[in-house]
């Protein structure tokens, strides 16, 4: 499968996560699908770099390491600094900690679109802008 249809599909995966921790009431699930969203999230950035689909599903450690070749330094920081914070959430869920890691995984899937727009595609855009007007 080509790497940008592994990064759109990742990238879908993330943003089904977010939806279903929106929705969700209880704490550790969502904190459960945050933490599966910036994971998607992150696979997304780093499918973009793989010119053949790796022989073994890489782990979620080795992929953050080589996540400096798929974006930004600063925005690879950004998302490992997020990443830190909801490693601490995950110990003691309660609903505040449930509210700001979904915060943060809705960071990191909104600049993870930023780098994957041209993957992406306006036409999400154009659709949100549509769910507004009609």
């Amino acid at each position: 499968m080509p790497y940008y249809i592994r990064a759109r599909t990742y990238f879908k995966y993330a943003e089904e996560q977010i939806a279903f921790a929106e929705e969700e009431k209880d704490p550790e699930k969502i904190l459960k699908f945050a933490n599966e969203a910036i994971d998607r999230a992150v696979r997304a950035l780093w499918a973009i770099v793989q010119i053949e689909a790796p022989k073994e599903k890489p782990s979620f450690e080795k992929i953050l390491a080589e996540l400096d070749k798929a974006c930004e330094p600063e925005l690879a920081k950004e998302i490992k600094n997020n990443i830190n914070r909801l490693k601490e959430l995950t110990k003691n869920p309660s609903l505040e900690a449930a509210k700001e890691a979904l915060v943060l995984a809705r960071q990191v899937v909104r600049r993870a679109r930023e780098v994957l727009e041209p993957i992406i595609g306006p036409a999400k855009r154009v659709d949100q802008h549509r769910r507004l007007l009609f």
